[in-house]
Formats: C-alpha cells, structure tokens, sequence
C-alpha cells in the first residue's frame, strides 16, 4: 500500500507585509495630520489675538484656505482605500470632487497669501510654487480619470496628495531644523517653503516611475 505525501503549500494569511506597511504609513499621515491641527489650533480661535498682526489683516483669506487644506488633508486617504474604491463607487467619486474643490479653494488662497506676503521673494515664491503644483498634480488627476485612464489617475492621485501634504512637511521638518539649530527661522521658511513639496514629490516620482523602468530593464527594442 502507497503513501502518498501532500508538499506543504503557502497559505493565505492575515499577516501581509504590504497591508501592515500601507496601514503603518496611513496611521503615520493621521498622526501627523493629528499633530498639525493641535500645534495650529490658535487658528481656530477667530481673534486678532490669536492669529496675530502677520495673518489677521489676511484672515478672510487664510480661514478658507485653511479650512480647504484640511479638508483635502482628511479626505485624501480616504481615495486610495480599496473598499471604498472598489465597493462604493458613487462614494469614491464624491469623496474625490469634494477633494478637488477642497484644492481649488485652498490652492487660490494660497496663491493669494503667497502674493502678499512679507517674509521675502524666496519663501513668498516657493509656496506660490507649491498651488500651482497642488493644481496641476490634481487637475492632471482629473484629467486622467475624464479619459478612464485609471493607472495615470492613481499616480497622478499620488503626486496631488503628496503636494497636499506638504503643508504637514512645512511644520514637521521645520520644527526638527528648530530642534537641532540648524538655520535661523528666515532661513528655514525660505528652505522649506520649496523643500516641503519639491523633494517629496522627486522621491514620489522615483517610486512611481522605478517599478516600471526596473521592471522592464531587461526588455530589449526588436
């Protein structure tokens, strides 16, 4: 009488690294998101005291702009989440219109407050920068997904993201600069007004474009 041996298979289990890795990152951006609106909560305070001689005079601006940023900040995540995506597609599509009004208005706003800024050319041009990349990363978005291009819309939905939190990146990187001296606050803003959305949207673009062109390296022209 045989035997006959089973060779033991990969079984699907609730542990996947890619899933841990992209909830460990969401949770980090919530936190981080956590933190801003703490460490900015003067902000919601509507006096001239607690916004201060720079902003008051500029508040009709700045109230929309930050309550428009914010918005964008928390329904973002919101996009790239697969059940949402896939299972409740009329959701998905109204969560990503209000996302790109969210935009519009705050990117606006910020074009208006980069304009009338007093801290210098760098900084003032820099976050000037910064809407007209938050309006094209996301309009390049909209645009994808007019034209049922789903993998530009996602990447493209990436790119507008990343820029959207740069406002995050501004405070966090600023305050470890602060931390560990490096720079005086003029120069820190001036940096950061450009470093906050250029560098991470280089390193975005990196991850976005490595898996295709590493992926077909080996690929030769006939």
């Amino acid at each position: 009488m045989s035997t006959t041996t089973t060779e033991p298979t990969a079984v699907g289990t609730s542990f996947d690294s890619k899933k841990i890795l992209t909830r460990c990152l969401w949770a980090l951006v919530l936190v981080s998101i956590a933190y801003f609106v703490l460490r900015d909560q003067r902000f919601f305070v509507f006096s001239a005291e607690a916004y201060g001689p720079y902003y008051w005079p500029r508040v009709g601006i700045l109230l929309p702009h930050i309550a428009a940023g914010l918005a964008a900040l928390l329904l973002g995540p919101l996009q790239f989440w697969p059940r949402i995506r896939n299972g409740y597609l009329k959701v998905h599509r109204i969560i990503g219109r209000t996302y790109l009004v969210s935009i519009s208005v705050g990117a606006l706003g910020a074009m208006a407050l980069a304009m009338t800024s007093s801290r210098g050319l760098a900084y003032g041009s820099g976050l000037f920068g910064l809407s007209v990349a938050w309006l094209l990363t996301s309009g390049m978005a909209f645009a994808a997904i007019r034209r049922r291009n789903f993998i530009q819309h996602k990447q493209w939905m990436i790119r507008s993201y990343v820029v959207t939190f740069a406002f995050v990146t501004f405070r966090l990187v600023n305050e470890m600069m602060a931390y560990f001296g490096i720079g005086d606050i003029a120069d820190r803003r001036a940096l950061m007004a450009w470093a906050c959305w250029a560098v991470p949207l280089l390193v975005a673009e990196m991850l976005i474009q490595g898996r295709q062109v590493f992926v077909s390296g080996s690929r030769r022209l006939p």
